[in-house]
């Protein structure tokens, strides 16, 4: 059945934690998690220690800033394409009329 629920074990910093996602879901909320660790030790190099909540907030804020950045990033290029497409779409209006024009 789509959609049915599934317990995940994901593991952060060391931590396991117990989620729970639709089976479908399940390779993605592990990338997820990896993605989240793995950020999470890098900010922890070279860092005097913090409390573990500080620690937590940092990394979000890291991966919320660079994942507004991207939504900023595909926004520009998605008004890019449309404005060629745009200039492209007239530009062959403008071939029709004239070929119309010239028919007899």
């Amino acid at each position: 059945m789509a959609g049915q629920k599934e317990t995940v074990r994901i593991s952060v910093l060391g931590k396991e934690f117990a989620v729970s996602c639709p089976e479908d879901e399940r390779d993605a909320l592990v990338k997820a998690a990896r993605y989240v660790d793995l950020r999470m030790q890098e900010g922890l190099r070279g860092v005097r220690p913090v409390t573990m909540e500080r620690h937590a907030v940092m990394a979000a804020l890291n991966m919320a800033y660079e994942l507004l950045r991207l939504r900023e990033q595909s926004v520009s290029t998605s008004s890019e394409w449309v404005k060629r497409v745009t200039v492209l779409a007239d530009t062959v209006e403008e071939v029709l009329r004239d070929e119309l024009k010239e028919r007899p």
